[in-house]
């Protein structure tokens, strides 16, 4: 058997793909090893991992592919920086590092683990990655008649590139249009997420999430002049920023004199304040001008090329909300968004392009969970820390009764989901009618903010009972992708899983995902259709991947009972 390798490192998320023949079968997180949230080192854990499971070695492995061009990105950005050397001499000092740290040195990093010929090692366009993982879920939505494929590629900044839209037809990829560095909406969008005190790239999906507690009252002076979409163009007013000037801080003088002092995240912890108010108006005023970008974007492209099937892929699109709205553009006929559009599912899509280069043809299909053999502790003696809870077997109508409750289940189970989103494998699920559960959940045992709901799941045949939604995007729930509008019976009765928007990011289950199917097929005898599913970790540490990571999880969070191989346990 022939394998295909895909990285993705040094930014934000590394990660490992794997192709085997012409089917995916891994892909791997290196914070599932490190327990180090966001890690972005070279995975070689996770490297060292495949190699040992699948006895890696030059003979079978016939491409390891980064996910962007080193030198490429090195040299834009440099070059824009040299342009004005003193005024951004910070990142020119961060650019020169670069040279001996980073993408440089990829080919060294994977020769130490796995020796391959250099003529092996593979450099994907960074957006090209980004683009090829965005198509690899086609298998999940309903054909339309038509090939052709409209790809939007958003993120803060990869080969110096920021927005690229590509064509796609059957084996072919071409590049319609391209944005770069320092015009993007993505690093516009992080702006806000460091003033309001978050870390970049992992703290905007708490800016969308603030954003509907406020009002838009700043859209039409950031619109007039911050950024906007003209002349076919991104256009942005850097006076406002100092990304591209200083790695260290996103937005510059000008930005504090007109929104204020900044802002931590203790004062968003009152719902009620003055503070909490002002900062949720700048959220909802920047997540407005987001979506309306996006939207004039696409409306433009579609208009442009015809193609009416349109993939979002890049680290903006991981933004929910505005994917929602962008889905439900009449023109559109198919809408998807990958579970992982972020740097570390580029490296599903770094291996694709390796499978072009060398079969001339793409993957088109991926699980949505992979199958990991874990090797320490072992399975018995994992077991050895909790006792067999129903030795009839009834497990599942056990799970039932124990969730309608007010029990707080633990689920582990196979592979780990691809994405940032628990789906199922690596689960807490409670009651979705019980408030007072969902609270103690979300906010003492997850430790996450007031404002941020958590995920319902439902069998698709109740979809449209609680939910407004299309079937040409509803694929996209099996994983959490969009966010829709709860119907006023689910506003009522389940209000702990309803956005202070009414909206809900829900997950939508089928019988591939065995678990939580049966669950809740269970649960809807007994009355309720809807569970509440969200991850199996604290807010600030990587979703459990291994055994050890699951029994110390359950201990920190005090939680009993675990539901792993079909079976139910009681944590001694």
């Amino acid at each position: 058997m022939k394998y295909i390798i895909g990285v993705s490192a040094f930014y934000y998320e590394s990660s490992v793909s794997l192709i085997e023949g012409d089917k995916f079968v891994e892909f791997l997180k290196e914070e599932s090893f490190t327990r180090i949230k966001g890690t972005n080192v070279f995975p070689k854990l996770s490297l060292q991992f495949l190699k040992e499971k699948y006895n890696l070695t030059d003979n079978n492995v016939v491409a390891c592919v980064f996910y962007e061009k080193p030198f490429l990105s090195w040299s834009r950005l440099t070059f824009f920086s040299m342009q004005k050397p003193f005024k951004r001499w910070k990142i020119n000092s961060s650019q020169f590092k670069k040279i001996w740290a980073g993408g440089f040195l990829f080919s060294y990093f994977v020769k130490q683990i796995i020796p391959l010929k250099t003529n092996k090692i593979l450099y994907s366009p960074h957006h090209v990655s980004h683009a090829l993982t965005s198509t690899l879920y086609d298998n999940y939505k309903k054909t339309n008649g038509s090939d052709s494929k409209l790809i939007f590629v958003v993120d803060g900044v990869g080969d110096g590139e920021t927005f690229s839209i590509f064509k796609m037809n059957k084996s072919n990829l071409s590049r319609i249009y391209v944005d770069l560095f320092p015009n993007s909406i993505g690093l516009f969008y992080s702006t806000v997420t460091d003033y309001l005190g978050f870390n970049i790239n992992e703290g905007e999906f708490k800016v969308m999430g603030l954003s509907a507690y406020g009002k838009p009252v700043h859209k039409d002076f950031i619109l007039e002049n911050i950024i906007n979409w003209k002349n076919n163009k991104i256009d942005i007013n850097l006076s406002w920023f100092d990304f591209d000037k200083n790695p260290e801080r996103s937005y510059s003088q000008k930005f504090l004199n007109y929104f204020g002092n900044t802002r931590s995240k203790s004062d968003l912890t009152n719902l009620l304040s003055v503070d909490f108010r002002k900062c949720a108006d700048i959220a909802s005023s920047f997540q407005f001008v987001l979506e309306y970008l996006l939207l004039e974007i696409t409306k433009w492209a579609i208009y442009k090329t015809g193609i009416k099937n349109i993939y979002f892929s890049g680290g903006v699109s991981q933004n929910s909300l505005a994917m929602s709205k962008i889905a439900n553009i009449n023109e559109i006929q198919s809408f998807t968004v990958p579970p992982s559009p972020g740097d570390a599912g580029a490296a599903l899509g770094a291996a694709n392009f390796g499978y072009h280069v060398i079969y001339k043809q793409f993957v088109n299909s991926t699980p949505l969970f992979f199958s990991n053999n874990f090797k320490f502790p072992k399975t018995n003696i994992f077991l050895d820390y909790f006792e067999s809870f129903d030795k009839l077997n009834n497990n599942i109508k056990k799970v039932a009764k124990l969730l309608l409750t007010g029990e707080i289940i633990c689920i582990f189970d196979s592979g780990s989901e691809t994405g940032p989103r628990s789906l199922g494998n690596r689960s807490l699920i409670c009651d979705a009618k019980q408030t007072s559960v969902v609270e103690t959940l979300n906010y003492k045992i997850k430790g996450r903010e007031s404002y941020r709901p958590l995920a319902p799941v439902i069998l698709k045949k109740h979809l449209k009972k609680y939910f407004n939604s299309d079937t040409k995007y509803e694929h996209n729930l099996l994983w959490m992708g969009l966010t829709v509008k709860a119907k006023k019976e689910t506003i009522l009765n389940f209000k702990s899983c309803v956005h202070i928007d009414g909206s809900s990011r829900v997950q939508v289950v089928l019988d591939q995902n065995l678990i939580l199917y049966q669950l809740l097929q269970e649960t809807t005898k007994l009355g309720n259709d809807i569970l509440i599913n969200t991850s199996f970790n604290f807010s600030d540490e990587p979703i459990v991947f291994d055994y050890m990571d699951c029994y110390v999880s359950m201990v920190k969070m005090q939680l009993k009972y675990l539901l792993y191989n079909e079976k139910l346990y009681l944590r001694k």
